[in-house]
């Protein structure tokens, strides 16, 4: 036996054209313009608008340092645990811990370039150059090793 087709919903849309959604049953009209559907139509709107709100901390929420690996790491333990108890939104999460990869990367060529510049300037304290590019090779050759590029 084929199916039926669902009646379709009566209204009219505002630029004229027919509604094309399903008639609820028992009624010539679809949820969203059956005039007897107007409060359960409101409570809907309502729940959705409070259900779809992202879940942020409030404003007076701490700041937390951020200034060592170790603070970032503990900023996203918190973070996780925020979102295991539901107190905020993992996409909220998600950022945090997309900042914080880029904070710690900072963080680690901050480390490199202390310790290079430390090394640098012990170097320069025993005399030796301060890269070693600042040797001077105007000689053919250094000791017995041709110069590089040179084959002779």
């Amino acid at each position: 036996m084929p199916r039926s087709q669902p009646r379709q919903c009566v209204q009219t849309k505002a630029d004229g054209t027919p509604c094309r959604a399903a008639a609820l049953t028992g009624s010539d009209y679809c949820f969203v313009h059956d005039p007897a559907k107007a409060e359960e139509r409101m409570a809907a709107q309502s729940a959705g608008g409070r259900v779809g709100k992202t879940r942020v901390l409030p404003p007076e929420t701490p700041a937390v340092p951020l200034s060592s690996m170790a603070d970032v790491i503990a900023l996203l333990g918190l973070t996780i645990n925020q979102v295991r108890r539901g107190e905020l939104d993992p996409k909220v999460a998600n950022a945090v811990g997309y900042l914080a990869a880029t904070l710690l990367r900072a963080l680690e060529q901050g480390d490199i370039e202390k310790r290079l510049a430390e090394l640098e300037t012990l170097m320069k304290g025993q005399g030796m150059p301060e890269t070693l590019f600042d040797v001077d090779l105007d000689e053919e050759t250094v000791g017995s090793e041709p110069v590089l590029g040179r084959t002779s």
